[in-house]
């Protein structure tokens, strides 16, 4: 047990498995659950994001595919410190996936059957923060409904609740309406394991098992089959032996089979905190915070796709063969390269090659040029573009239009506010991240923003029904000859992708 414990939380890829989900690298997988597979991927910029793809047999039911997407819009509203903010998705290709801020560390269910319980001013910390994120969620009109301790991640500086919202989506298919509960029944609520409506209160109980699980290693309804805990959940009263105080007693509250007897996330946060306990360094024991330094590996770089068919290797393996006779191995590698890629421009290129090796010149006598595709650039002037990329509780966001320079390409973009008005903070480092994904797999990043050139930074306010134009410029890609993508991310909890993107 102690030596899976001290091995790498990353799995390496399977040749099955994608390298690339929405323009996003992948480079481990993390794990799997009931609803998916969850990949380790990472942005052009190297931070890291947890990337789940829905199974197929979810994604067949539209319905699913419908309350999927309200469910990632109104979880883009979440902003918690104790929550993974989810940073993009996608629910119209074959499989629908989406990607949040991957959090480094354990899940409270691995750290517990691994270590055994917490101790006291751990769970105290624990049980507030799972609390400070449901009142975000909550805020944010979405029930959690599968709040367990597999759902729950240790970070250095405190927990973080995850995939909240994503069951409700499932509730519609046709394995939920055929019997399939979404869930863990272990730490479902009786309104839950009734098949009734489950409101906020329904979290708090999961709450109140999740916290007794941590304390104890144990379940507070037992073990045994699905139907037999869900029979004691519904009507008999928890076992809660061995649970410290003031845990045992926060939990008996929240394990109350009337949801209006269940404390308020306000309660729960009120009675964790009142201690001394610092809540902001070393709240994990020693033998968890060495695990954590693990999720700072670096990742062993994905295993090469399947090979090719014996018969493509054969070919290219014929011209290679030629050309080496009188071109040397550096012509060699760059054909070999080019012709993998499989594109047009590069059949040209080794057709050429192949020709100056049948006439005894020389390839590298004379370099390559490079094809149109690869330096067409725009005319210079204004592209409008007006797609709408996020909308949110706060703000809506809109790519309005690209400006072509001699040497820059610059993306302006709007920011209105909904309803009244609100405040933006404008700062050298703000957009976080603004990059230009070409369609050759190149990232172009924005060298100057609105806010690291504007004369007045700070605390500003956008009234309601005016607006703001911010903007990134870029130095002029080599190749806008085909669609790219605009990544956008002025904070996590605003940013967002615009593919698709042609200038003509």
């Amino acid at each position: 047990m102690q030596s899976a414990w001290s091995d790498p939380p990353f799995q390496p890829l399977a040749a099955d498995d994608p390298r690339e989900i929405g323009g996003y690298r992948v480079l481990a997988r993390l794990g799997a659950g009931g609803m998916g597979r969850v990949y380790l991927g990472s942005t052009q910029s190297g931070r890291r994001l947890a990337i789940k793809v829905i199974r197929p047999e979810y994604t067949e039911d539209p319905e699913f595919r419908r309350r999927f997407q309200q469910e990632i819009d109104a979880a883009q509203r979440v902003q918690s410190i104790y929550t993974a903010p989810v940073v993009d998705a996608d629910t119209r290709v074959a499989q629908p996936w989406l990607a949040t801020a991957c959090i480094p560390g354990p899940s409270l269910a691995e750290a517990v059957t691994e270590l055994g319980p917490l101790p006291v001013d751990t769970l105290r910390v624990l049980v507030a923060g799972i609390a400070e994120a449901l009142q975000a969620i909550h805020r944010a009109d979405i029930v959690h409904r599968d709040l367990k301790p597999s759902n729950v991640l240790l970070a250095p500086d405190g927990p973080r609740v995850i995939d909240f919202g994503i069951a409700r989506a499932a509730d519609s298919t046709p394995f939920t309406r055929t019997g399939l509960r979404i869930g863990s029944p272990r730490f479902m609520s009786p309104e839950q394991a009734r098949g009734e409506p489950a409101g906020p209160a329904s979290d708090l109980f999961a709450l109140g098992s999740t916290a007794y699980f941590a304390a104890t290693g144990h379940t507070p309804f037992g073990e045994g089959p699905d139907a037999t805990v869900l029979y004691r959940i519904v009507h008999e009263e928890p076992t809660l032996t061995d649970c410290p105080e003031p845990i045992l007693s926060l939990v008996r509250r929240c394990l109350a089979k009337d949801p209006e007897a269940r404390p308020s996330v306000e309660q729960v946060i009120q009675t964790m905190m009142m201690s001394d306990t610092d809540t902001t360094v070393h709240w994990l024991p020693p033998t968890l915070t060495t695990r954590l330094t693990l999720y700072a590996t670096s990742v062993e770089t994905s295993p090469s796709p399947p090979r090719r068919s014996r018969g493509r290797r054969l070919a290219i393996t014929g011209v290679v063969v030629g050309v080496l006779l009188v071109g040397g191995l550096a012509t060699v590698l760059r054909l070999t390269r080019d012709l993998g890629a499989g594109a047009p421009e590069a059949t040209a290129t080794s057709s050429a090659v192949a020709q100056k090796a049948a006439a005894g010149v020389s390839p590298s006598a004379t370099p390559v040029k490079s094809t149109p595709a690869q330096t067409k650039r725009p005319a210079p002037g204004r592209y409008p573009i007006n797609r709408q990329f996020y909308t949110g509780r706060e703000w809506i966001l809109t790519l309005t239009y690209f400006d072509v320079g001699k040497d820059t390409l610059t993306a302006y973009i709007q920011y209105r506010p909904r309803g009244g008005a609100r405040g933006l903070t404008c700062k050298d480092e703000l957009p976080t991240a603004n990059v230009l994904m070409l369609a050759s797999g190149q990232a172009v990043t924005s060298k100057k923003t609105y806010c690291s050139t504007h004369k007045k930074r700070g605390d500003w306010t956008v009234k309601a029904g005016s607006k703001f134009t911010d903007h990134a410029v870029f130095p002029m890609p080599d190749d806008l000859s085909r669609p790219f993508t605009l990544e956008w991310q002025p904070g996590l909890s605003l940013s967002g992708k615009v593919k698709g993107i042609l200038l003509r």
